[in-house]
């Protein structure tokens, strides 16, 4: 919350929640070396629920639905706020980005580890 506090630079609200949604992947995913990024997603996420170390449901709809939000917040907000500064996120951008991965980190504590 501090850092939606701030005067400007929004985008580390960003970058601290997707650290925070790749580590609690990390943790329950337990990948076998070190992972990050679109890789520990794709190695802790899979559409196919045979092949999925967590499953989010039993839908395989659902299931290809929520690994594909996981690795779009990846691609589109975790890499961007990792690699550079980023001036142009208002504080109610970075909010909305910032609650939508609460809603994630909440799908990933329910998801149940079958492998």
């Amino acid at each position: 919350s501090d850092l939606l506090t701030a005067k400007k630079n929004f985008d580390r609200a960003i970058n601290q929640a997707t650290l925070i949604l790749e580590d609690r992947i990390r943790n329950k995913a337990m990948p076998p070396n070190k992972m990050v990024g679109v890789v520990l997603s794709n190695f802790a996420f899979s559409s196919v629920l045979d092949k999925t170390v967590l499953k989010v449901s039993d839908n395989s709809d659902e299931q290809d639905g929520f690994c594909n939000l996981i690795r779009g917040v990846t691609l589109a907000f975790r890499n961007i706020t990792h690699h550079h500064v980023v001036t142009k996120f208002s504080r109610e951008y970075a909010l909305s980005v910032c609650a939508f991965i609460d809603v994630l980190l909440q799908v990933i504590n329910e998801s149940e580890k079958i492998r």
